[in-house]
């Protein structure tokens, strides 16, 4: 069975619901006094897994990596993956650590943004406890790792150093890596020091899945095809240019090819766009499907759920 270790983290996510006149009423409280939110779990890599689950059913082991307290949120957590079909034996237990938080505000175009209070979360200690070594060993049976710009951002010095040497040790021993730019710029300290890292990330990437919006607000780049140059000069094999509703580039073997999609007839919510196209696209290549069968599967998965609102929602498994 295909094997991929999925590394990041994993937030409590608060998002604002609206609450009747009626309910509110009833219940003896003002609707100008309160806002009301309710709690999910989210985070980029998070919604990549259980979406890659959600497509795979019992096909690939999908398993996310990522440390969390031992509170009870933290023990809800590792439940709600693992009935969502997402392995957790790979998920460390940091006493006295608690997971991060964000809150989501949504405009009329379904477009968000973000609060986040992550500072101190456990994920920022992957690699640099004296669970790592243990963690290594699972890790170089697994036939792909994926993580993303944000692992990156959030991880400590000493981890992230630590890190790209396991990455490379991983592909030397024939483990593939896939890689998500996912650049947030309030995570790093600077642009020059967020390049730095991305590039090393591509530079041993075996299949990047890059926006287009991302390169051009870190790398200013002003066309696709030079994003593409820019991500080919630095070796990785296989990229994957994600573009909005517009369409996808692909870069294999040499050549460019551009995939035209469908748009979306219906969006309440694009927050997890980009990361379950990825997952529909890993679950077809995974599947030894090819390109165009790739693209169109992460196109159908992430059309699911940019019409439903979440970043996690229920989606039915895509078909080839």
């Amino acid at each position: 069975m295909t094997s991929i270790g999925i590394i990041g983290e994993c937030m409590i996510e608060l998002s604002r619901v609206d609450v009747s006149g009626a309910a509110v009423s009833g219940a003896g409280i003002s609707g100008n006094q309160f806002e009301f939110y309710q709690k999910r779990y989210g985070g980029d890599t998070y919604n990549t897994a259980y979406y890659l689950a959600q497509c795979a059913k019992s096909a690939i082991d999908v398993s996310y990596v990522t440390a969390l307290g031992d509170d009870t949120i933290s023990k809800d957590m590792i439940s709600t993956f693992s009935d969502a079909g997402v392995n957790t034996d790979l998920i460390e237990e940091i006493p006295g650590a608690v997971p991060g938080l964000y809150a989501i505000q949504t405009d009329k175009h379904g477009e968000r943004s973000f609060l986040y209070w992550r500072s101190e979360a456990p994920a920022r200690q992957l690699l640099q406890t004296p669970r790592s070594e243990t963690l290594k060993s699972e890790l170089f049976k697994k036939n792909w790792l994926y993580f993303s710009g944000i692992t990156l951002a959030i991880l400590y010095p000493k981890g992230r150093e630590a890190f790209f040497d396991f990455c490379q040790a991983f592909q030397a021993q024939g483990g593939k890596i896939a890689f998500d730019i996912n650049y947030r710029p309030r995570l790093w300290a600077s642009e020059d020091d967020a390049k730095s890292i991305i590039d090393r990330a591509y530079e041993i990437c075996d299949l990047a899945l890059p926006s287009y919006d991302d390169e051009v607000l870190l790398y200013k780049v002003n066309s696709p095809q030079k994003a593409i140059d820019r991500i080919t000069e630095l070796g990785a094999k296989e990229i994957v240019l994600k573009n909005g509703a517009e369409e996808v580039y692909v870069h294999n073997h040499g050549q460019t090819e551009k995939h035209d999609i469908i748009p979306a007839n219906l969006v309440k919510d694009t927050t997890s766009a980009g990361d379950s196209f990825n997952a529909g696209y890993l679950y077809a290549r995974l599947s030894e499907q090819d390109i165009s069968t790739a693209v169109k599967t992460g196109s159908n998965l992430a059309k699911q759920v940019i019409a439903q609102t979440g970043a996690i929602v229920p989606v039915t498994s895509p078909t080839f």
